[in-house]
């Protein structure tokens, strides 16, 4: 029983503080936590917005040894109490539609439902670096009234700076066959090329905050932002009903 509350525990962890509902992800079936302490969680950019989401199948039942025997038990919920070690501002949520007695959104996972976690935020300069998270989990079997403490410490959330090449990769591959954005970084202007017919260009910073917006009709883009103050900014740019966006660094 201990293994299989340790292997509980180590994904219940990130629930108990934000709002948002996130949705479990169906190619996940069989009891267990994924992303697993194998893969863990995803590294998060500086400046860049950031969701980790955890799948967390609950089986119906375990098994525990006494007295030398095999002993069938419920697996009543896991509930997390506590998450320390997430980056500055980061919040957790947690749901699972399948609960009969406890809340959805209260961090209990009941057995045999499959729930799930949200990590969210958005680094800053401040958090780069390895962040070492530490989740305190109760576990209820055979409807005891005393949980089985247990402390989980194997996932982690790297934080890396926005000019690193993991980053700018993840931005820029999945546009750069249609919107090229330069220069970047860039002071003064920067150019968008790749847009064909009207456009509507809008701006954002790092708090999510339209400071810029523009009527594109056709051809290349030149785009002023020395009023701009100097961060990390977001383009996105709609057209014939798509949204993609493209990012730079004003400095």
């Amino acid at each position: 029983m201990k293994k299989l509350l340790l292997f509980f525990a180590a994904t219940i962890f990130s629930v108990a503080s934000a709002t948002a509902q996130c949705t479990p992800d169906p190619q996940y079936t069989q009891p267990g936590v994924y992303p697993d302490s194998a893969t863990g969680f995803d590294d998060a950019c500086v400046g860049i917005a950031y969701e980790q989401l955890i799948t967390i199948v609950v089986p119906v039942d375990t098994t525990v040894i006494i007295g030398g025997f095999p002993v069938p038990l419920s697996f009543d919920s896991a509930v997390v109490v506590s998450v320390n070690g997430l980056p500055t501002g980061f919040t957790y949520s947690c749901y699972d539609a399948g609960n009969t007695t406890s809340p959805v959104d209260q961090c209990a996972f009941e057995g045999g439902t499959t729930g799930c976690v949200s990590i969210v935020g958005t680094a800053i300069a401040g958090d780069i670096g390895n962040h070492p998270l530490t989740i305190t989990v109760d576990a209820y079997v055979g409807g005891a009234t005393s949980p089985q403490t247990q402390i989980v410490d194997y996932y982690s959330i790297e934080v890396l700076d926005q000019n690193d090449p993991n980053c700018t990769a993840s931005v820029f591959e999945i546009f750069a066959d249609k919107y090229i954005l330069y220069p970047n970084p860039a002071n003064e202007q920067v150019t968008i090329k790749g847009i064909e017919g009207s456009a509507t260009i809008e701006v954002y910073n790092t708090s999510g905050k339209v400071v810029a917006n523009f009527n594109h009709t056709s051809g290349n883009f030149n785009m002023n932002i020395g009023e701009l103050e100097n961060g990390l900014y977001f383009v996105q740019i709609r057209q014939e009903g798509t949204i993609e966006t493209v990012r730079f660094i004003k400095e």
